[in-house]
């Protein structure tokens, strides 16, 4: 084991620290550089001015170090723990071989001299030797609390024996797998086992896994036949040796900490899966970063919590920003036949109980690009067998009882608009043929506009106001017909206000009975009680809007009639709009009545206000917009109405 120190001329204070709590062997190359300087120099004459601009001479030099060096390691054994104090280590044979690589840093910022940069500048041009770390494993800063990192990092990393074995399926990836694999090699923790699995590339992807397994012992390389994501996976779980293990895709990549911090965190809960976060890489170049989308949990344990914290994002559904203990997963497998692997995956990881420790920090750099996966499958093929992994999830999760309703609803949800989303992105980049799943996408959207119709709070459905946008796309381009929509009848109250006269009132009954069903009319004298029924609907309509609220007396006495008329109706609706932040979504027929109506009598009163014309909510309790102001007062006239059909 070699642990490689460079940076400033403080160095000594880490040999120090290192020779008081661990008595590793030490070797200063500043004694080897004077030998080897009095021997090339002084003794031969050189000029003292000059050396240090020599680039032939600072090569000898850097190359008698090297093989002095090498020399010594080999005299106190690799079995041995060794440190070389070396100021430029880069530039040294025995960078590639460091173990362990600290750079220090401090106050005193160190300088780089001639000589360093001129032999920095043969490393580049080098043909003899392949320099394949780019990164260091931990940058120390001297005046920070240094000595405890320090120690953690040592103790981690050369103590540790919990080994995580590293699965990377690879399927036509040569552009992007040195990348990747790299990533995985500069983990600052150590002890990994990584394995290539080539799933029957036809580019230099096997090539390419065969020449980084020369590089790194701890890699291997296995090839076999097409198979896919899933299968691939399953195998690498059948061949993993380490304690844990992880997913990484192939044209992905990981920040050097990843697995240091999961394995911490997972050790100190004892969990079965612990799961960082992610950025997402765009395709136009744009970088996301999904852990601001988390919530506040750490630790997710009981079936409940489990399916909660699935169905709302807070445990992930990738599977490759995990570290997982091997124990708790070997038996469940990948299924083949799910579209959705991850999802189906860790579904059924919350289902059997596995614990969940969650680390909100991105680590994994997930790179969307145009070609096809690594499961060399075109994307379209298994979409829609995700509806009825969806619907079989559904019932599973809601078996388990009616509290499950809400966590069983936004999973088949999620389910149905990833559906969605996937055919409207190959819809809009013309991959699809005119017509082609036409009947299927229809499917899929009455069952999301059964859900959304039916459920007791939309609100709870992630990202519902972008869904809506592309339902209506898809509606607008002719792609969804909307009379093959699914519609609901709902119970509905209209209040048209005393804003209109007894002649506009009958031309709004007959206006609004052209899109609704109207079972009962009921005129109401505006008594003092539903004075304050107008002052607090007209306050609760215009509180987010920042319109002066007018107190009730003014709405009823600047009208000769004091009469309102309540209606009772039905109204059959088919989908649900972006109606106000506050307020929540609205159902669309609704919205479209409420507007044709006011803005058909605006036109003939000019001189009043916009909303003071026709009210219409939901007369149902578990619609999430209903008007609770409105329904407190019609509780009342149900009761004391004279209930008389309008004529």
């Amino acid at each position: 084991m070699i642990i490689g120190i460079t940076g400033n001329y403080e160095k000594e204070k880490i040999y120090s620290f290192m020779e008081k709590y661990y008595l590793f062997d030490y070797i200063d190359v500043d004694e080897i550089l004077k030998k080897i300087v009095l021997k090339n120099i002084y003794k031969k004459g050189v000029k003292k001015d000059n050396w240090k601009n020599n680039q032939t001479l600072l090569l000898k030099i850097k190359n008698e170090i090297d093989k002095e060096l090498w020399k010594r390691i080999n005299g106190l054994g690799k079995e041995k723990t060794i440190v070389v104090d070396y100021s430029v280590l880069e530039c040294s044979s025995i960078f590639d071989d460091c173990n362990l690589i600290i750079k220090v840093y401090s106050d005193n910022t160190y300088i780089a001299t001639n000589e360093m940069e001129l032999l920095k500048k043969y490393k580049k041009s080098s043909n003899e030797s392949n320099y394949s770390k780019s990164k260091y494993h931990l940058e120390l800063e001297l005046s920070n609390d240094w000595e405890n990192k320090l120690r953690d990092f040592i103790n981690f990393n050369l103590f540790g024996t919990k080994k995580i074995t590293v699965i990377v399926p690879v399927y036509n990836v040569a552009d992007y797998l040195g990348r990747c694999v790299n990533s995985i090699r500069n983990q600052t923790y150590r002890n990994l086992e990584i394995v290539l699995i080539d799933d029957g590339s036809t580019d230099e992807s096997l090539e390419m896994c065969k020449l980084l397994a020369e590089q790194d012992d701890r890699i291997k390389v296995v090839h076999q036949k097409n198979k896919g994501l899933a299968e691939t996976r399953n195998k690498g779980i059948e061949l993993a040796t380490g304690e844990y293990i992880s997913f990484i895709d192939s044209d992905d990549y990981i920040d050097n900490s990843m697995f240091e911090t999961l394995l911490k965190e997972i050790e100190k809960t004892g969990a079965d899966v612990c799961e960082g976060s992610f950025y997402i890489h765009l395709k136009n170049g744009n970088i996301k970063d999904v852990s601001c989308e988390q919530k506040g949990m750490r630790y997710v344990s009981g079936k409940m919590n489990l399916i909660n914290a699935y169905s709302d994002a807070t445990i992930l559904i990738p599977a490759w920003d995990k570290l997982y203990r091997l124990s708790s997963i070997k038996k469940i497998k990948f299924d083949k036949n799910c579209f959705k692997e991850d999802a189906d995956y860790i579904y059924r990881l919350c289902i059997e109980g596995k614990t969940f420790s969650l680390v909100p920090v991105p680590f994994y750099h997930y790179v969307k690009r145009k070609k096809v996966s690594i499961t060399g499958e075109k994307i379209s093929t298994k979409l829609f067998t995700l509806q009825k992994w969806g619907e079989e999830a559904y019932n599973q999760v809601l078996s388990y009882g009616e509290e499950y309703r809400d966590a069983a609803e936004k999973i088949l949800y999620n389910s149905l608009v990833h559906i969605l989303r996937n055919f409207m992105r190959d819809y809009k980049e013309l991959l699809l043929e005119n017509g082609e799943f036409d009947e299927e996408i229809h499917d899929v959207v009455s069952r999301l506009i059964n859900l959304l119709l039916k459920a007791k709070n939309v609100k709870k459905f992630r990202k519902l106001d972008e869904v809506l946008e592309i339902l209506n796309e898809l509606i607008a381009r002719d792609v969804l017909k909307k009379d093959k929509l699914p519609t609901i009848e709902i119970p509905c109250v209209g209040i048209l206000w005393n804003s209109l006269n007894e002649e506009m009132m009958n031309e709004a009954v007959k206006l609004i009975s052209e899109k609704s069903v109207i079972y009962n009319c009921v005129e109401i004298d505006l008594k003092e009680k539903y004075r304050q029924f107008i002052e607090d609907i007209y306050v609760h309509n215009h509180e987010f809007e920042g319109i002066p609220v007018i107190k009730a007396s003014t709405l009823i006495d600047k009208y000769d009639s004091n009469t309102i008329m309540i209606l009772n109706l039905v109204i059959k609706v088919s989908n649900y709009i972006y109606f106000n932040k506050q307020k929540g979504y609205m159902l669309e027929e609704i919205a479209e009545l409420k507007s044709f109506i006011r803005k058909y009598f605006k036109q003939k009163i000019k001189d009043y206000a916009y909303d003071n014309i026709f009210h219409l909510t939901v007369d149902d309790d578990e619609y999430e917009y209903t008007d609770k102001i409105c329904k407190k007062y019609i509780k009342d006239y149900k009761r004391e109405g004279t209930n008389n059909d309008h004529q």
